[in-house]
């Protein structure tokens, strides 16, 4: 039996060590090639989409909706949104769209465009609000949308927000009107 030399013994590590590492450097190269999986990444092209995957649906939505909804009492339903549009309240009123509004982000089930194919919409009957939808947005008074958000839509899924103060439902109202606006 030949025994092996110490020097021989160090050389087979070191390329043991180097290949190992050459095939982890390998798969990290292929891996970022590659690109996310499918389903997975930014697929939105808002800031408020980051870091978050299984969105919902792109798409048009359902437009027009034809549904009756409970009116709000003609005080409410005749109000305009008080706040004067801006970027910041633009900006303020998606991020109540997308991520803060509790216990649920309005995104699940109107989508993060606004268009109703949020990842909860499958399962709703009548389908959530397309905010997307000139046609049936001009329907809809401020104060509608105002009652609506406030105090839920019966006979729907829509829940109502009682823990949301006045300004951050009129910001979100600001940023739905914005959802229906033709694009440039």
């Amino acid at each position: 039996m030949k025994l092996k030399s110490p020097h021989l013994a160090k050389h087979q590590f070191a390329l043991t060590v180097f290949s190992v590492l050459m095939i982890f450097v390998f798969g990290m190269v292929v891996e970022i090639w590659a690109g996310p999986p499918p389903g997975h990444g930014r697929r939105y092209p808002s800031r408020a989409f980051q870091g978050h995957h299984g969105q919902g649906f792109l798409g048009k939505g359902i437009c027009p909706q034809i549904r009756t909804t409970v009116q709000a009492p003609d005080t409410i339903n005749k109000q305009r949104n008080p706040l004067k549009k801006s970027p910041d309240l633009l900006y303020a009123g998606e991020s109540l769209f997308q991520i803060e509004v509790q216990p649920t982000a309005c995104k699940i089930c109107h989508g993060v465009t606004g268009n109703g194919l949020g990842i909860m919409a499958q399962g709703l009957n009548p389908p959530p609000r397309n905010f997307t939808c000139t046609e049936t947005m001009k329907t809809i008074s401020d104060g509608q949308l105002f009652w609506i958000i406030r105090n839920g839509s019966p006979d729907t899924e829509m829940p109502a927000f009682k823990n949301l103060k006045d300004r951050e439902i009129w910001l979100i109202v600001h940023y739905l009107r914005k959802l229906s606006e033709p694009k440039r």
